[in-house]
């Protein structure tokens, strides 16, 4: 036990003792990636508690009968003690006795306690923690991005300390899935706290600004003092920075009822501890947007989010754009809807990685500008900022469309100002807009698109805008058609990139990036550039979406080529199948869709894709045909002797892309029916745009004459190119294609056709459906023969090879024999 342990002997109080620490330590050194078995006992072990550590011969030949409360076995020759104590106040004499410690050992010719950190409080009142490097003359203390560190020390960073043989570590970058899981626990913390899920990101950034300086809140005082003491370090950190008028926007108020003073206390202090274990203060120095990861996680469902459009852009995605518009020290860069401020966040760090400190102070205090509508979140922005080392920026709070940048200069040095009215043509300062506009409600008439409109207005010539929007924009009609026509009319479109499905999880909006070159009106001949990075380095992890070293990262992929695209969009970019193309834009497309999904190509099907998915058909077909009873349907539309023949083997001759208009009776028709409620049940198959089951929906009470036979279904809306052969009669709803064939082609390749179709479902979604107006671009890979027509004979050999094709076989054989 540590020597000179002084009694808790005060009044009314329980007493407190070390077994809270031993636990609280051991707990922490385990979510931190430390093997807390003893190394003596186990193979790998690195954590000894107490007595353990005198099993170590020259541990236990200096320190004698002493132990501290854990030692740490960083190598066979360096080693960590920590010391521990019951009260906040004896931090110090933590300290102290891990130095004694330390400095017995250290008379070892063999071993060095090369880190000591002192552990003082209980559950109760949580923890505070000091560490120190030993360097091999002082015990000095340890600093990460130039912040002392706050919570004990994980794997890494000792691993760095030991390698650099210095208490300081610059550049270092965090464990963004472990400040995800702690903001989450966080979350959960300020729940059982009562704390309204509405204001928990204004307590975070309270507490944020309340612990800016060395010294912390006094945890050990009452509720309202505290809480007193909280705000007033808020208060006086945004004086200090000019901005106290967002004060209000986070004040922390205690709960009317007293009962619950105690339970807010106790919520408050935990948080606390939480950022504490994090090295919080180490962490926002970093070059990762800390505070900005835990927006997302606080602002997710709270702050009324969903109700007014704010989606926080995730991290990753404002330094991916950031990076590749190539943001640099002469541009002015204006976010108009700049939420918690990522995007400004991301132009400042990107900057201060290659520019000295008075390059860094003028930027910061001429060349970044943002507004956002909702005062709460600003006031978040703005203490995000003031953690990045600029609380004088430009942020301010109000309505983008009533605000306009003109041309300013602050100190001889250009800048802008804002002003109420649109500058004159040719006097726009905005060089970079980096925007994620609020997703428009469906009663608002503020279209994510207006905000790239009043953004390009307020830009020079030559600017760069990068949005995200949701694809709606680049391929409905109506509003939407004749914005991207005057789009073009008066700017250049540099590029697209259709991003994850779940990228704002679980928000489910399909969006794409748009990059944008102000003023220069789009020539026919000029390239665009369209990409699908589908895969961003997260993967989803119990509700949540994290990095992972497993998942593909085809931004990193993306990332140059845009950027020097951009920079010059008449270089040659790799065509990838389904993944990058330049390609002009189809003026003559009476949509216009601006996607990349409209202009990438088709990836050409290998024979074992073909074989593969021709699998699937047919045992999807069998299932049907077997779960709906319609074999009677097959035996006397489809089956014939001809089709249980066997076929000889046969390669494939050619291969091309055919339209489906050369394929079907034109124009293509839709089914006639709406809503399946409003019919009588029956025996007609109704097909409509599921994905399982055929497509049936219900069976209906139709005449014959009203149905189709021996066709195929393409779903426009649902899973739109969903496709299913019918070789029976059926009705469809309005929002599915019948396609007649314009031949009488074998059952073999009409399974062959519906596969085809369906490889191509990825050009189409929720929000690009597949409506008749895009029919004559849709083309399919089919095998032919050297005269250019259809091999059928090459389809039925591949069909008839298949496995499932022979239980479709055995199936028949059966039931004929019967």
């Amino acid at each position: 036990m540590p020597r000179n342990v002084q009694q808790n002997n005060r009044v009314g109080r329980p007493r407190n003792t070390e077994v809270d620490a031993y636990l609280f330590i051991k707990e922490n050194l385990k979510a931190l990636g430390w093997d807390v078995r003893n190394p003596d006992r186990f193979s790998g072990g690195q954590v000894y508690t107490q007595n353990e550590c005198l099993g170590h011969p020259e541990i236990q030949k200096y320190l004698e009968q002493e132990k501290p409360e854990n030692v740490i076995k960083l190598s066979e020759s360096a080693f960590w003690v920590i010391e521990a104590k019951r009260e906040h106040r004896q931090i110090e004499q933590a300290v102290s006795e891990a130095v004694e410690y330390a400095e017995k050992i250290n008379k070892s010719k063999s071993i060095k306690i090369k880190i000591i950190s002192g552990v003082a409080g209980n559950e109760a009142d949580s923890y505070f923690i000091k560490s120190r490097f030993f360097n091999g003359r002082d015990f000095l203390p340890i600093k990460i991005n130039g912040k002392e560190i706050s919570g004990l020390i994980p794997p890494d960073i000792a691993k760095r300390l030991l390698e650099t043989n210095s208490p300081e570590i610059e550049d270092f970058q965090i464990d963004e899935n472990l400040f995800i899981s702690k903001a989450e626990k966080i979350n959960s913390i300020l729940h059982l706290g009562a704390i309204n899920k509405n204001y928990r990101a204004r307590v975070m950034a309270a507490l944020l600004l309340s612990i800016v300086d060395e010294t912390p809140p006094n945890i050990d005082a009452s509720p309202i003092v505290l809480i007193q003491d909280i705000n007033t370090r808020a208060k006086n950190v945004l004086q200090r920075q000019g901005k106290p008028e967002f004060f209000e926007y986070i004040r922390i108020a205690l709960p009317s009822t007293p009962d619950n003073h105690n339970k807010f206390k106790h919520a408050i202090v935990q948080t606390l501890q939480e950022l504490n274990n994090l090295n919080i203060r180490s962490a926002m120095n970093s070059g990762t947007d800390v505070l900005g990861r835990f927006y997302e996680v606080f602002l997710k469902y709270g702050n009324g989010a969903k109700e007014i459009g704010i989606v926080l852009t995730p991290r990753h995605i404002t330094r991916f754009a950031t990076e590749a518009v190539n943001v640099n020290l002469r541009d002015i860069v204006l976010d108009p809807t700049c939420g918690t401020g990522g995007f400004l966040v991301s132009a400042f760090d990107y900057i201060k990685r290659g520019a000295n400190e008075s390059q860094i102070n003028r930027f910061k205090q001429n060349n970044l500008f943002g507004i956002e509508q909702e005062p709460e979140v600003v006031a978040l922005a703005v203490v995000n900022m003031i953690f990045r080392g600029d609380g004088k920026n430009n942020l301010i709070e109000g309505n983008c469309f009533a605000k306009w940048l003109v041309s300013a200069t602050n100190n001889g040095v250009p800048s802008a100002k804002y002003g109420e009215t649109q500058p004159p043509e040719g006097s726009q300062i905005i060089t970079k807009v980096l925007m994620n506009p609020p997703f428009a409600l469906k009663s608002s008439d503020d279209k994510e698109y207006k905000f790239v409109d009043h953004a390009l207005k307020q830009m020079s010539d030559d600017g760069i805008l990068f949005s995200i929007l949701p694809n709606s924009n680049l391929v409905k009609s109506a509003g939407y058609l004749e914005w991207r026509k005057e789009l073009l009319m008066r700017n250049t479109l540099l590029g697209v990139v259709t991003f994850p499905e779940d990228l704002f999880y679980p928000i489910g909006v399909l969006t794409v990036g748009i990059f944008i070159k102000k003023g220069i009106p789009h020539s026919r001949d000029q390239k665009v550039v369209w990409m699908r990075a589908l895969n961003d380095g997260l993967l989803k992890s119990k509700g949540k979406r994290l990095p992972n070293p497993r998942a593909t990262n085809d931004f990193e992929k993306i990332k140059p080529i845009l950027k020097a695209f951009i920079n010059d969009p008449d270089i040659r970019v790799e065509n990838i199948v389904e993944f990058q193309k330049t390609e002009v834009i189809d003026f003559d497309d009476p949509t216009l869709e601006l996607i990349p999904e409209a202009y990438l190509d088709e990836r050409k099907p290998t024979k074992e894709d073909i074989v593969n998915d021709l699998d699937t058909t047919v045992r999807e077909t069998i299932s049907f045909l077997v779960g709906s009873n319609r074999e009677q349907d097959f035996i006397e539309n489809v089956l014939t002797d001809e089709l249980f023949k066997e076929i000889k083997a046969k390669e494939i001759e050619g291969q091309k892309e055919i339209p489906i208009t050369e394929l079907f009776e034109t124009p293509i028709q839709t089914g006639e029916f709406h809503v399946s409620g409003e019919m009588d049940d029956g025996k007609i198959p109704l097909i409509s745009t599921s994905a399982v089951n055929n497509g049936v929906e219900k069976y209906v009470d139709v005449s014959l004459e009203q149905t189709n036979v021996n066709a195929i279904t393409i779903a426009s809306d649902g899973t739109p190119l969903t496709s299913y052969y019918h070789y029976y009669n059926f009705v469809a709803k309005d929002n599915v294609m019948i396609c007649i064939p314009k031949q009488d082609y074998r059952f073999t390749t009409l399974l062959y056709i519906t596969t085809q179709l369906n490889r191509l479902r990825w050009r189409f979604s929720y929000g690009r459906k597949c409506y008749l107006n895009k029919v004559d671009k849709i083309k399919i890979y089919l095998p032919t023969t050297r005269a250019g027509k259809i091999d059928e004979d090459y389809i039925e050999y591949l069909v008839k090879h298949l496995s499932s094709w022979q239980m479709l076989v055995k199936l028949f054989q059966t039931k004929m024999q019967k």
